[in-house]
This record gives C-alpha cells, sequence and structure tokens, in this order.
C-alpha cells in the first residue's frame, strides 16, 4: 500500500437528494465539474447560490475515520456527499493551489463543512458538529481530463514565494 496521496472513492449524483453513486472512473470538464454529477448539471441542491464555490468537493478519508473513531459513528464517504475521497493527503493544503487529480486539474477554492441540507438528508444532526472542522473542501476544475479510483493527487502550482 503507497503513502502516496490519492483517490480512494469517487462519488457523482446526478440530481439534489439523488443517492451519491460509487463509480471507478469520471469525466471531469474544466468549468463544468464532473460528467454526470448534479452541479455539472445544475440540478445541486446549491447550484443556484451564488458564491457556492465549486464544481467537485473532496473529503479526507482520515478524517471520517477519525470522526467515526472518536465519535463512534458509522459514517461513509458516499453519505457525506463529497465527490472525491482522498487518502495521505491534507486538504487544506489545497486551498488556493492547483493540483493535479489523476488527468484533471483542480484548483482548491475552499473549506467545505457540512450544511443543514446535509444533516436533513442524512436525519443525523450531529454530522455538522462532527465534521465541523474537517467536512473537507470544494475545487474547480480547470483542465479536464479523467480521475480515477487509485489515481494519484500532486500540487502543480509552486507555492508563494517559492
Amino acid at each position: 500500500m503507497s503513502n502516496s496521496p490519492s483517490v480512494l472513492e469517487l462519488h457523482i449524483a446526478d440530481a439534489k437528494d439523488r443517492p451519491m453513486v460509487a463509480v471507478d472512473s469520471v469525466s471531469a470538464v474544466a468549468g463544468r465539474g464532473l460528467l454526470g454529477d448534479r452541479y455539472y448539471t445544475g440540478t445541486g441542491y446549491y447550484s443556484d447560490i451564488a458564491g457556492w464555490g465549486a464544481q467537485v468537493t473532496l473529503i479526507q478519508s482520515e478524517a471520517i475515520q477519525a470522526v467515526n473513531t472518536g465519535y463512534d459513528t458509522d459514517f461513509a464517504g458516499s453519505m457525506l456527499r463529497r465527490n472525491i475521497v482522498t487518502q495521505n493527503i491534507k486538504l487544506d493544503s489545497l486551498i488556493g493551489k492547483t493540483f493535479r487529480c489523476g488527468h484533471a486539474i483542480l484548483r482548491g477554492t475552499k473549506p467545505f463543512p457540512p450544511c443543514a441540507h446535509l444533516a436533513y438528508l442524512l436525519g443525523r444532526k450531529e454530522v455538522l458538529k462532527c465534521f465541523a472542522y474537517c467536512g473537507g473542501i470544494g475545487a474547480d476544475v480547470v483542465g479536464g481530463g479523467d480521475i480515477s479510483v487509485g489515481d494519484s493527487i500532486s500540487i502543480i502550482e509552486p507555492e508563494d514565494g517559492g
């Protein structure tokens, strides 16, 4: 097992409130998001909200595991309605950075704590507290390409000043 940053799971939902479906591979389209996902088609719960700030959402598998252990919960990546579950990378380090995810190029936009709508869909308001500081990040697709489970993730933009 590699310790390299990579994609552990991929999920899309074709419309708001529809279940997230695990996929092995998905096409990321620049300026749109993931082909077949609710935000790509403009049918997501927040699609009409100015400043939503993400065409794709990511969450760390380690955060899910830590919450499940610390709070004795059973959250899974698909339940949290994030598109990409990662491993071996601190997602906050990608905010404001351009990075390669598989063959796509993404740019981290902002932290994405869980919302009240997610708590409503799950019927579990504890998700708000549990993931308040580790709910993942949003990203925009700046260069299209396929993303597959197992693909590597790497920053392609040098740090400021370096």
